[in-house]
């Protein structure tokens, strides 16, 4: 009986990997043996290339809030998908605005990579980044040409004005987002730089004399893979004696399993032990996860400062999966004064749009 049970498990698997091979899985053209999708690029490029970007503009992306500001709080959503209505993203970005969030995350799989697929994506978020301008920004603008000179910092964050004041357009959404497997198939990798420039990153927001520590990963293959393991133990990401009271962790590929029918991980054992190892080591607060389109939430790990690792992977935010919305697509997580975290659940619920609407919008829509 065991080796008929082990035979016929064979089968199964090499069955699905032909159905795979042979095109019949249509939301990808290559699956590996564990179902994680195959791209072009491999974590290692990625992460060589990103180190590029980040080691001249990682300092950019560092928050510092005003003394007056206690508390500030970020949204996370998940698998977007976006092909022809990026509406999710766009209902995540107005939701965020609306609410005075300071950023906005994104856990992967943002767009299925075909051109037209990441030009409907760039034209929603810039349409975002017009409408958080025009809130956060253009008063300050106003502000600057009506004074000879001065420091302006707005009343809920960002950073400090200089005496050169920054180039409209120099000023980007700050919406931070991890690569995800579909995001790197089809050459997707080159779509996504292009726009997002970097797959490994951190950054810092300052409140008072704190930091708290914004990290994210690049797992879009299943794997943190060598050079980013080695980057991050030569300490790609430098603290500068920064005192660190909350660490958050972004990355795609998930390690807990939602439910029985759901993917387990698909980091090999030691990879695993690593990965949850420098969680406690950050005195992760919270791991963010995306990849599986379930809702998770559990405590594992316990850190030096006694307390334990929050992991909580994300549902998707796409039409397929949900085409009437939910009540907990997105979260909002609040930092309160005394650096506790309060996570909440957000719902999105804008319907897919018509071919006709989405043409008059200015999207692109292919013909089938």
């Amino acid at each position: 009986m065991e080796i008929i049970m082990k035979t016929s498990y064979t089968y199964i698997l090499f069955t699905a990997t032909l159905l795979a091979a042979s095109g019949l899985f249509s939301s990808c053209e290559k699956v590996s043996p564990q179902g994680v999708l195959l791209g072009n690029t491999s974590v290692d490029d990625r992460v060589k290339q990103s180190m590029l970007f980040y080691t001249y503009h990682g300092d950019d992306m560092d928050w510092y809030l005003v003394d007056s500001i206690e508390e500030y709080s970020f949204l996370v959503g998940s698998d977007s998908h976006i092909t022809f209505d990026p509406g999710r993203l766009s209902e995540m970005m107005q939701t965020g605005i609306e609410n005075d969030d300071l950023f906005y995350c994104h856990l992967g799989d943002l767009a299925d990579t075909k051109p037209e697929y990441y030009y409907n994506t760039k034209l929603a978020l810039y349409d975002a980044k017009r409408m958080w301008k025009s809130k956060y920004l253009r008063p300050l603008i106003d502000e600057y040409h009506s004074e000879a000179d001065g420091v302006y910092i707005d009343d809920r964050v960002i950073k400090e004005w200089k005496n050169n004041c920054r180039v409209w357009d120099d000023w980007n959404l700050p919406f931070y987002p991890v690569v995800g497997n579909h995001d790197i198939t089809h050459n997707g990798w080159t779509l996504f730089c292009d726009q997002f420039k970097t797959s490994f990153y951190e950054f810092t927001v300052k409140v008072g004399g704190q930091y708290d520590r914004f990290i994210f990963l690049d797992s879009a293959n299943g794997t943190l893979g060598n050079y980013q393991i080695d980057k991050i133990e030569d300490n790609a990401f430098h603290n500068d004696g920064k005192e660190i009271r909350n660490t958050f962790v972004f990355t795609h590929t998930n390690i807990f399993r939602p439910s029985l029918n759901e993917f387990a991980s698909t980091y090999c054992r030691e990879e695993l032990y690593y990965i949850l190892n420098k969680l406690s080591e950050w005195n992760t607060t919270i791991m963010f996860y995306g990849h599986v389109h379930a809702w998770d939430d559990r405590y594992f790990g316990e850190c030096p400062n006694g307390k334990m690792v929050r992991h909580i992977t994300m549902p998707s935010m796409n039409f397929v999966d949900h085409p009437n919305g939910g009540d907990n697509l997105l979260v909002r997580v609040t930092v309160k004064k005394d650096g506790s975290c309060e996570v909440k659940p957000v719902g999105l619920y804008c319907k897919e749009r018509s071919k006709e609407e989405l043409e008059s919008l200015g999207y692109y829509v292919t013909t089938k």
